[in-house]
């Protein structure tokens, strides 16, 4: 049943499900960039200098090690970064959830109150047929 609030409630709920999808993308580049910290890490684990060669070896060495340093604590920023947006959007989320309840209650409130309406104003045209049909039995009765 619409009411003046249908409208409202419409656009607040598209609200929070743009902020729940957001929400979603957010948390799967969050897991993403974990999977590639945690392939950095290891490859930094297993990562072995030469044993013999000369100094250009072990200085490219050096340069790929340093460089793998470099990915992981530019993954470990933007995992801060990511983790900083999704509290944001979870501020965001509990706001449009709370506006979406409240528009929701008054929409179920204005239901019943027109539910209730619409039951009287049957119940009084119920009672105009029955006082009729009466009245016709009673003129019937008396000729």
């Amino acid at each position: 049943m619409k009411t003046k609030f249908s409208e409202l409630l419409k656009v607040k709920k598209q609200k929070v499900s743009e902020i729940e999808q957001k929400l979603a993308a957010k948390r799967h580049e969050k897991e993403v960039l974990l999977t590639q910290k945690v392939e950095i890490e290891s490859q930094i684990a297993s990562y072995a200098l030469p044993q013999e060669g000369d100094f250009s070896a072990m200085q490219m060495a050096l340069s790929s090690r340093e460089y793998l340093f470099r990915e992981k604590e530019q993954k470990e920023q933007m995992l801060e970064q990511i983790n900083y947006e999704i509290a944001q959007l979870n501020l965001l989320y509990k706001e449009a959830n709370i506006d979406y309840e409240k528009i929701l209650h008054l929409h179920e409130v204005e239901q019943e109150k027109k539910l209730a309406q619409l039951l009287k104003e049957e119940s009084k045209q119920m009672d105009e047929i029955a006082n009729q049909l009466f009245t016709r039995k009673q003129t019937k009765g008396q000729l």
